[in-house]
């Protein structure tokens, strides 16, 4: 699969005063790049409408699987650990994985940064719930602390 990050250098600045959400995309798709990248735009309109700034980064898993593969994920942590993003926008949370489990997980360790999600296709945002983790299980978490 290729992993492709597209770079939109056309960001509009944010009206001053009103709190934007900074945002990194993630899409799934075989669109073309012109294609992708229209997207992007039409994307990022609905975004400013509610309150996301969707930055210009944008992270395309291609491929012919749903699921993102290992290197894709890895792609997105490491654009989530920086602290420059605080939300995910996807246009469905099934873009991400189909697993339910898996998509859980993911998830919460997006929540034990900070990360949300926010779905084009229902203009909803996802948070998972820190405090339905049972409190004695320990994990891992994205930044090399533990979880719960």
């Amino acid at each position: 699969k290729d992993k492709v990050i597209i770079m939109c250098s056309n960001v509009k600045s944010v009206t001053a005063g009103v709190l934007m959400h900074p945002a990194v995309m993630f899409m799934n798709s075989n669109k073309s790049e012109s294609n992708i990248r229209r997207l992007i735009q039409q994307n990022r309109q609905k975004c400013s409408m509610a309150g996301i700034a969707l930055m210009n980064e944008t992270i395309v898993n291609k491929g012919p699987y749903r699921d993102i593969d290992r290197d894709a994920v890895n792609m997105l942590i490491t654009r989530l650990i920086t602290g420059q993003y605080d939300t995910i926008v996807v246009e469905n949370m099934t873009d991400i994985t189909a697993d339910e489990s898996d998509l859980e997980e993911f998830m919460y360790d997006a929540a034990n940064i900070g990360v949300v999600f926010f779905e084009l296709s229902t203009m909803q945002y996802h948070i998972c719930n820190l405090s339905k983790c049972p409190a004695d299980k320990e994990r891992s978490i994205w930044s090399g602390g533990k979880g719960c």
